[in-house]
């Protein structure tokens, strides 16, 4: 049901499962071989990139000349949520809740 779910996640709130910052976790994800950094956003490798771990969304805000602007920002699925759970516990990292329990 919830990988049915169409809800997309900022990376911060992923990383923050494990008590880590949005950059420590993109660096870890980029460490891994997953993903890699096009100017300011981050793409996944060709192997991920067609699996659904990830949605990007275009946001418009309006600069300090105030002319319209936009950026993209990649958001992750609940697949793509799993995905960085397995990865994480495979290479040893557990999410904060569950090094309680451990």
């Amino acid at each position: 049901m919830v990988l049915a779910c169409k809800d997309a996640i900022a990376i911060s709130v992923i990383a923050k499962d494990y008590g880590w910052s949005a950059r420590k976790m993109n660096a870890v994800l980029n460490d891994h071989g997953v993903q890699f950094r096009q100017g300011n956003i981050w793409m996944l490798y060709k192997r991920h990139a067609e699996m659904g771990y990830t949605v990007t969304k275009t946001h418009t805000h309006t600069g300090g000349n105030d002319e319209l602007h936009s950026s993209v920002h990649t958001y992750w699925t609940q697949k793509g949520r799993l995905f960085i759970y397995e990865l994480m516990k495979f290479s040893g990292n557990l999410p904060t809740i569950e090094q309680a329990a451990a």
